[in-house]
């Protein structure tokens, strides 16, 4: 049996919240809060911190906005009241969704499943309402034991949908995936800490570190990062083509691959700045920004193959890889633990900073041996005419 996990956590996220203005015992229909700028009738509100067990869900009947005062409905829009006490101070916040579903996607066996797709044809459950009181609202799937699972929110009142959320895998994460090392780093500091650190905390510290990573290795081994084959589709009179999101530096380019021996020849670079003075027939190529240029223009349809040096992207998913030489992405961990320890004025925060950088110098060299053609001071084999 697989237990799906869907974090309430996370609809705290920028969320409005206001305090308690006074003790109130359980059975109370009738609340006040500090400031009800953001509150408005229909809406929900969480009464307490999620994980608490006293805390509650309600959607408010009508706002005050002169006293502070808010009625309480249930879901359905019923008068209800608190099924707890909650002292002053506790604190009220307003969540865009009160409902969630599962759903779950069959595994293809194939490498389509680093990415998997949603759909709605297999749902788990019905529209249910999330579990305030514990971390995670859970659903345990005994139907299944491969595949991926999923979870949506929903506001009741209005029917909108939040985003699917991350896929879940039945299999459990891969080693090189972003969950596991948000596991470790999880592991290595205290619960008191660890209630201070937001999931984005977790995503911009390993972004981060990723990045610098990335750009040190692409210093040392363009070929490790290259892009798989891209084509550009030329049209008659176009010089400029936008090139992808996350291009950094073009490795390669060629013309028209020859349908007899499937080989295309190499396109010459051109600076921008000599483009306009060019006079010459061959066809060469500029770079401006994300754009390649193309002189002189095209005057006919044809197809160009490139590849490119991809720059490090912010990653998003618990389920992204992050496919580095020789396991490089457990130095990332000491990166996030170093930023993590510099927001709490850690003294340790030194250490871990030396420790990524001390790993990634040795993830440098590994990935220079990675390849036959090291730096070399003989004459080059092309330099003999």
């Amino acid at each position: 049996m697989i237990t799906l996990l869907a974090d309430n956590r996370i609809l705290a996220n920028d969320a409005k919240y206001s305090y308690l203005n006074d003790n109130y015992t359980s059975g109370v229909s009738t609340i006040q809060i500090a400031n009800t700028s953001g509150f408005a009738a229909s809406s929900f509100i969480v009464m307490g911190e999620f994980g608490d067990e006293n805390t509650e869900i309600f959607r408010i009947g009508t706002v005050n906005s002169s006293t502070g005062e808010i009625t309480l409905k249930d879901a359905d829009g019923n008068a209800t009241t608190t099924k707890f006490a909650h002292p002053e101070s506790t604190k009220v916040l307003v969540t865009q969704f009160d409902q969630i579903r599962f759903y779950w996607t069959a595994a293809l066996g194939t490498i389509a499943d680093e990415t998997p797709t949603f759909d709605t044809v297999t749902p788990l459950t019905s529209w249910a309402q999330i579990t305030p009181a514990e971390w995670y609202t859970t659903y345990d799937d005994s139907a299944h034991s491969t595949g991926f699972g999923w979870f949506v929110l929903r506001n009741s009142v209005t029917l909108v949908s939040g985003q699917t959320s991350n896929p879940i895998p039945y299999a459990g994460f891969a080693q090189e995936t972003v969950a596991n090392l948000f596991a470790t780093f999880d592991s290595m500091i205290n619960v008191n800490e660890l209630k201070l650190v937001s999931l984005q905390d977790k995503f911009n510290w390993l972004s981060e570190g990723l990045a610098l990573l990335k750009n040190k290795l692409n210093l040392t081994n363009s070929d490790f990062l290259v892009s798989s084959r891209q084509s550009i589709a030329i049209v008659a009179d176009t010089s400029e083509y936008s090139l992808p999101s996350d291009f950094s530096d073009l490795i390669e380019i060629t013309d028209n691959i020859n349908s007899s021996t499937s080989v295309g020849y190499p396109i010459p670079f051109i600076p921008i700045s000599q483009v306009l003075s060019y006079t010459g027939d061959v066809t060469k190529y500029s770079l401006r920004e994300r754009y390649i240029v193309f002189t002189p223009t095209p005057d006919a349809t044809a197809t160009y193959y490139y590849r490119y040096k991809k720059k490090s992207t912010r990653v998003t998913s618990l389920s992204d890889y992050i496919i580095l030489p020789d396991n490089a992405d457990f130095s990332l961990v000491d990166w996030m633990l170093f930023r993590c320890m510099s927001k709490f004025k850690d003294p340790s925060a030194a250490s871990h900073y030396q420790s990524f950088v001390n790993a990634v110098n040795l993830y440098i060299q590994s990935s220079v041996k990675r390849s036959a053609n090291l730096d070399s001071w003989d004459i080059s084999a092309s330099a003999n005419v």
